[in-house]
């Protein structure tokens, strides 16, 4: 930045020539311009790692568990069944597949399965039930019913069979998980 201070007041010249006078002043000297933009090339090259850490390799079980916390699941832990009730509102599916003509299955984290999809800025909102299995048009017309009976007004709905998922107009997500609750998927 001084740099390019330098060169709007003074001129060019004083760039190209330092120490020079113009119209009676001198001129600035400029020692170094730094360069801001470098890449990995330029850093210098990676020698011991005894200058960059201090570490201790230890093989103390009693220190070691504090790194296995830190450390990620291999796999998601199995949730808890049966009527639980956990601090996170979280609930174990109570419904069996063969409850309802339709079943929906969680995510592989445990999850509902309800996505919103948001298009134009956020002017055209989408709600996707995903992992249907059974009577889907059955499982749509429930849905719709209970989602109209909230929002007053009709619910435009596409069923995409082959992919077991519903599409539906607008930002229905609570309501679906809520009505997804009440049914114990």
């Amino acid at each position: 930045m001084a740099a390019l201070r330098i060169f709007t007041r003074v001129g060019p010249a004083a760039i190209l020539s330092p120490g020079r006078s113009l119209s009676g002043a001198i001129a600035p000297i400029v020692d170094q311009i730094q360069c801001r933009w470098s890449s990995y090339k330029s850093s210098p090259w990676y020698t011991k790692p005894e200058n960059y850490t201090d570490y201790e390799i230890t093989k103390d079980p009693n220190e070691w568990k504090y790194v296995e916390r830190l450390l990620p699941y291999k796999t998601i832990p199995k949730p808890p069944t049966g009527d639980v009730k956990l601090p996170s509102g979280w609930k174990p599916p109570r419904a069996s597949p063969t409850d309802y003509p339709y079943f929906i299955e969680r995510s592989p984290s445990y999850q509902y399965p309800v996505y919103l999809k948001r298009k134009y800025n956020g002017m055209l909102k989408i709600t996707t039930v995903r992992r249907i299995q059974g009577d889907i048009w059955a499982l749509e017309r429930d849905l719709r019913s209970y989602v109209e009976q909230y929002s007053d007004r009709v619910i435009g709905t596409q069923i995409h069979e082959f992919s077991s998922k519903i599409k539906f107009r607008g930002d229905h997500v609570s309501r679906i998980k809520q009505w997804m609750e009440m049914k114990g998927f």
